[in-house]
């Protein structure tokens, strides 16, 4: 038998505290004013391919605070004092110190020490262009005009790239930091651009869709989306996933055909390489398993899985076919046979030939409540049509579902099952309101449709109609 040395237990205990064995961390020290809570937190997000954040939290006593935050890559960060929360940059050995008054945390924030100018930047950055409503796009900016939007954003883009370039004059930033915050500024103005029309639809319902002119999209050609050190940019990471979209619909897809996502993942792979390509894919196969296209997944997963190394990733992903793979589209919606407001029997069955909406929903249920009106409304507005709307009320009290279909005169079919416990595992309901979208053959196009107070809806449902109709024709 081989004996261990006796020395190697101390050894080891005394190499555990040294460099070379420690947790790569940054550590922020700080001085609060007036402050909010008791306690201050840095949420950190380590990985760039897996959603996920771990918070790291401490105690402010008199005021002051020490976290030591594990840190193994250069990244974004937020640190959360109350109602309060700033963002932060994080690298390995950063060291921080911060004085501010906890109620104007982002106001009065200063730091000292190890990574200070680059977080002095982002304070003052956010203080200037995220706090005036004047910058944002909402509430009133979306309202513009293609041309007059536009201008907003070339002059926004205009004035923060002067502050970054004056605040590195003054003080220099890193030259990892410099590249993430230029990626923000612009990617900031790429996705702003790329939702434009999608956005102001939904806002300003007064007006109908504007319609791009020609040479809109044409920006895009000019991105250089091929930096892997973009990946640590939040705005870069939602522009890629709305990118690979926006490619799609370019082709006249939408989210409910069969093929939207194989087209966008096929087309990504055409125009994107590297990391960002990895990262653009995977986004693409969360999105299709989580709107419910597990067999349309299955080819593109097992695609991805033949040629990513990234293994967290990969495990991620499978994890997210499993937890999605029931009611996929295009197999059968289970069925069921369930009594109406006067007491008759009615099966889903009953409903084949017809496009069908079918809603879950509870009298408890503050967004169920919000969205009925919306339901109702569309419901009368595609009356003849080739569609049937289907509610099951899944209330406790029988009563309460039927002086709620009463009071409301709610339209349409009108079902009751109670808090059904095979109806919740049949349909995989997680919470309220649940909805689906049935074919005419019964069988499931997406577990997940937009919901009814979507604008999209409607033209989403016709846009399914007329094509049924032309297959017939």
């Amino acid at each position: 038998m081989n004996r261990i040395p006796a020395f190697l237990p101390l050894l080891f205990l005394l190499l555990a505290g040294s460099p070379l064995f420690a947790q790569p961390k940054a550590i922020i020290t700080g001085k609060i004013s007036k402050p909010l809570s008791e306690e201050i937190a840095a949420v950190t997000y380590p990985s760039v391919w897996v959603p996920s954040e771990e918070e790291t939290t401490t105690d402010v006593e008199k005021g002051q605070f020490r976290l030591e935050v594990p840190v193994a890559k250069a990244g974004m960060a937020e640190l959360v004092h109350g109602s309060e929360v700033i963002t932060l940059y994080l690298e390995p050995s950063f060291a921080l110190n911060l004085t501010a008054n906890g109620d104007k945390l982002l106001k009065t924030v200063k730091f000292e020490g190890n990574g200070a100018n680059e977080n002095n930047y982002l304070a003052q950055f956010s203080y200037n262009f995220e706090e005036l409503e004047q910058y944002q796009v909402l509430p009133d900016n979306i309202k513009l005009r293609e041309k007059e939007f536009l201008a907003f954003l070339e002059s926004r883009r205009k004035e923060q790239l002067n502050f970054l370039e004056k605040f590195d004059a003054k003080n220099p930033l890193s030259t990892t930091f410099k590249k993430l915050a230029t990626a923000e500024i612009e990617f900031g103005y790429a996705n702003d651009r790329i939702t434009y029309f999608d956005l102001r639809e939904h806002i300003v319902i007064s007006e109908n869709r504007l319609t791009p002119s020609a040479t809109y999209f044409d920006f895009l050609q000019r991105l250089d989306l091929q930096q892997e050190s973009s990946l640590i940019s939040p705005n870069f990471v939602g522009f890629l996933s709305n990118y690979t979209s926006h490619i799609a619909k370019a082709t006249g897809k939408t989210e409910v055909d069969p093929d939207f996502y194989s087209t966008s993942y096929a087309l990504t792979k055409q125009k994107l390489t590297g990391p960002v390509q990895q990262l653009a894919l995977s986004q693409i196969l969360k999105q299709a398993l989580q709107q419910g296209q597990s067999k349309q997944s299955e080819e593109l997963l097992a695609d991805f899985q033949s040629q990513s190394q990234e293994q967290e990733l990969l495990a991620y992903l499978q994890k997210l076919h499993a937890e999605n793979r029931q009611l996929a589209a295009g197999s059968p919606a289970p069925d069921f046979k369930l009594n109406n407001a006067q007491g008759e029997e009615v099966a889903l069955s009953d409903f084949k030939g017809k496009l069908v909406y079918l809603s879950f929903w509870s009298s408890s249920c503050g967004m169920c409540l919000n969205d009925m009106p919306y339901l109702q409304d569309l419901n009368a507005r595609l009356t003849g049509s080739n569609i049937v709307f289907v509610s099951i009320g899944m209330d406790d009290d029988e009563a309460a579902w039927q002086s709620m279909v009463a009071k409301r005169k709610l339209q349409g079919v009108q079902l009751y099952k109670g808090l059904s416990p095979e109806v919740i595992a049949e349909f995989g309901i997680k919470e309220l309101p649940a909805y689906f979208l049935i074919d005419e053959n019964g069988q499931v196009l997406t577990a997940k449709p937009k919901r009814p107070t979507d604008r999209d809806l409607e033209t989403e449902l016709l846009r399914i109609l007329n094509k049924e109709q032309a297959s017939v024709r």
